[in-house]
């Protein structure tokens, strides 16, 4: 018996005489581990599933079993876990075994390693009928094995499609047919190794051969542990001592099974024209009835026949990163170039569709793209805010050939850079106009520096000012500079932003602070000191949350933030401010300010003690410099899809036209910036109109949870479910039966597809139903 240097729990089958019922023996035997035994011998008294489903943590278990054994033992096993059953064995011993190593001193009956995937069943007697029938092979692990010393009953291996059976041929209860009757019906993979006669098998579906030196070589390496484990040692000679006694079965290839049963194949052609469709007076049954064509087509057809077809539509849908990102940023491209090992690929890759991947995705955006992440239903999202981070440093890419095309931008916060960056590295001339000393719009001027430090902000304005730009500082567009900059230029773009704060008009109103106005002042180096001073912010959407946190950072006494609806804040920004200690309250509706009695007081007869009340409800932009002929509606501009204003030479992004996040204003930079291109450069603009892939098409199944504790670019890209795209895994390859899929490379510039023989293939679904990725699609066959 094993373990017999180690402490032993001892589990009783019967307790005071009554049996324990398989359902609370299972129950002992889990509690049992799960309480650290590691070593258990079981007096077993007719109990089915003993010992399946044991998952000690990566640490060895070892089972000895004595009495009598019901079915399925080691049922669902688990790696790890080692099981002896001193005697025979009932039906489906190691029944869809998963990893475990399973030891019977005695026989198994029907049924034994059924639908196993993976571990070792060692048989030291025979087995009955149906043994290792629809096993598996699972090419991450190593193949199941099915060890039996004498012989095995009839059926066996039906269906078998993966593993390796070694049946010994000793003292064999039938000498003439060690296999049982029909052995491999219906087998697709896997390997026989047998010793001893047999009366037939199933030449439909197997072929034997002589043993290879590889297989030899196999068999005499494997035959050792396994003579051991069943306390036969003294056969080693006998088994291995010839070569020629032992054969081998393997599964036909589709192409050799189709030219076996082509020539046994009757002329079904033949018999339809001879015996069922002859006319009248022919000797056929339904010919007179029949007018339509008479074609005959195949059971499984191909080609033109085929009902669907399969599509390899590598790239089709969005991923729900991509989706969700108002940049529209492809992550899941980003990381397919981490893992093929072109990092800075996928590093440069994120310049292509912002200028701030450091400063908004690796710092100031909610990350709408991990809220929308499909691993997110397995463990965690992919770390995207990280890996926005990693592109910090890169220089500018290079620029287009110089077009001599002339643009002028209004504004030089995230909308208008984020278009000034596009239309420079297309190569067109670039003026940007802004009214500020500064570049960077509200990214510079209004977001706290500890949620954006100004190094890395700088870093990447120094970056957009490396392209050459033409950047006019302190420049404020007024009506004259507007006119001459659209008479000199092809195209205008606004984004002028919104800075102006908007305030709710109530007794004492003027005497409120513009939120935006105090923190532009904080951000200068000019901010306030509230020392001793209740504050006020109405308005607890985010931007009010970084209020508050800027009058905590200004020493006032007390933070609150009202609002009339539930608060839109969410994210870090108001778990900071609820830190410091921000309380915050709504449904609140001002009604008056009185500075000199230091409260404010609301509609419902409520009040709060404030010396300093900031307002934080939105702002509005200044928009005089336009001309009476565009379309302005609760005062901002209105534009179509593509950000073009009611003149077809005027384009406005960002703020100036609603409110939004600032990667919103990036992505409307962007898209402004290639319906300019196009019209510029005088070709059609076609929007990317794809959608975002369900979640339902991405094989969860395949993906095992997997969350990494400390950010690395290699890994975090390996978690990567690739929704939409190709992970190149050549699943769908290995899973057609017939052949019909290839993959196509070219390696001098790293692509790949898979292509289908259409003359091959059935339509039978099986690679759309396998992708993990969702990229296969069957579609009708018109």
């Amino acid at each position: 018996m094993k373990s017999t240097d180690k402490k032993i729990l001892t589990i009783e089958g019967q307790v005071d005489g009554d049996r324990v019922s398989s359902k609370d023996m299972e129950e002992i035997v889990q509690a049992a581990v799960k309480n650290g035994a590691r070593n258990l011998l079981i007096k077993a008294d007719g109990q089915h599933g003993l010992c399946g489903r044991l998952w000690p943590l990566g640490e060895e278990i070892h089972v000895d079993i004595e009495g009598a054994v019901g079915q399925r033992v080691g049922a669902m096993g688990f790696p790890d876990t080692d099981i002896t059953v001193h005697g025979s064995a009932s039906d489906d011993a190691g029944w869809i075994n998963c990893g475990a190593k399973i030891t019977v001193l005695g026989d198994v009956t029907n049924g034994a390693h059924n639908a196993g995937a993976q571990g070792i069943l060692y048989v030291q007697g025979s087995g009955g009928a149906r043994c290792d029938t629809m096993t598996k092979r699972n090419p991450r692990y190593e193949p199941l094995q099915s060890w039996y010393f004498r012989d095995v009953g009839d059926s066996f291996a039906e269906f078998k499609a993966g593993g390796i059976s070694v049946v010994c041929g000793v003292e064999p209860r039938n000498p003439d047919d060690i296999l049982g009757y029909r052995p491999c019906v219906g087998m697709v993979g896997g390997t026989i190794y047998f010793r001893g006669d047999i009366r037939g098998y199933s030449q439909a579906d197997v072929k034997m051969t002589e043993l290879t030196n590889r297989d030899w070589e196999w068999l005499t390496e494997n035959m050792k542990p396994y003579l051991e484990a069943i306390e036969r040692t003294e056969n080693y000679d006998e088994l291995t001592k010839s070569r020629g006694e032992w054969r081998k079965m393997i599964a036909l290839t589709p192409e050799e099974k189709a030219e076996r049963t082509e020539a046994s194949k009757p002329d079904l052609v033949a018999w339809r024209l001879n015996s069922w469709e002859k006319g009248v007076g022919q000797g056929g049954i339904f010919g007179p009835y029949l007018d339509h064509d008479r074609t005959v087509v195949e059971y499984t057809p191909t080609g033109e026949l085929r009902r669907f077809k399969p599509l390899w539509n590598n790239n089709k849908y969005l991923a729900p990163c991509a989706g969700a990102c108002p940049s529209g940023i492809p992550t899941q491209q980003r990381t397919s170039l981490i893992r093929q090992d072109k990092y800075e690929e996928a590093m440069d890759l994120v310049l292509q569709y912002s200028p701030f991947p450091g400063s908004v995705c690796g710092q100031v955006c909610p990350n709408l793209c991990m809220e929308a992440c499909t691993r997110g239903l397995i463990d965690k999202p992919l770390d995207i805010k990280s890996f926005g981070s990693l592109s910090l440093d890169l220089p500018a890419p290079e620029k287009a050939k110089p077009t001599g095309k002339k643009v002028a931008i209004i504004g030089a916060g995230p909308g208008g850079l984020s278009a000034a960056w596009q239309l420079k590295l297309a190569g067109h001339e670039v003026s940007v106009y802004e009214a500020d000393d500064r570049l960077g719009g509200k990214l510079e001027l209004c977001i706290p520096r500890d949620r954006l430090p100004l190094e890395i902000l700088s870093k990447e304005i120094s970056r957009i000012e490396e392209l050459g730009i033409d950047i006019h500082l302190d420049s404020k567009v007024d009506r004259d500079l507007f006119d001459k900059l659209y008479k000199e230029n092809e195209i205008v773009i606004v984004a002028c932003g919104a800075h102006t704060p908007r305030i709710i008009p109530f007794a004492g109103s003027d005497h409120v602070i513009g939120g935006i106005d105090f923190l532009k002042d904080v951000n200068r180096g000019n901010a306030p000191d509230f020392s001793g001073q209740d504050v006020v912010v109405v308005g607890a959407g985010n931007v009010g949350m970084d209020i508050a946190c800027q009058a905590w950072a200004s020493k006032a006494k007390s933070v609150t933030a009202v609002d009339i609806q539930p608060p839109a804040s969410f994210g870090k920004e108001r778990e900071s401010a609820e830190r410091l200690g921000t309380q915050i309250e709504w449904p609140k509706f001002t009604q008056e300010f009185h500075p000199g009695e230091k409260e404010l007081r609301f509609k419902d007869g409520t009040k709060l003690p404030a010396d300093i009340v900031l307002m934080s409800i939105g702002e509005v932009p200044e928009l005089d410099f336009l001309p009476p002929g565009i379309d302005i509606e609760r005062g901002v501009i209105q534009v179509n899809d593509n950000q073009q204003t009611s003149d077809v030479k005027i384009f406005a992004v960002g703020d100036a036209t609603g409110p939004g996040l600032v990667t919103h204003a990036i992505g409307q930079g962007r898209r402004a910036a290639e319906v300019v291109h196009a019209l510029m450069m005088d070709y059609d603009y076609v929007p990317d109109t794809k959608t975002t892939i369900p979640y339902d098409r991405v094989r969860q199944a395949y993906y095992e949870t997997a969350v990494v504790d400390e950010f690395e670019a290699i890994s975090e890209a390996s978690r990567c479910m690739s929704c939409g795209s190709c992970r190149d895994c050549e699943m769908c390859v290995y899973t057609c039966y017939w052949g019909a899929i290839k993959r196509v490379g070219d390696e001098q510039n790293g692509t790949w597809e898979y292509v289908v023989d259409a003359d091959k293939c059935i339509g039978c679904g099986f690679c759309a139903g396998t992708c993990p990725c969702g990229v296969w699609e069957m579609v009708k066959n018109v």
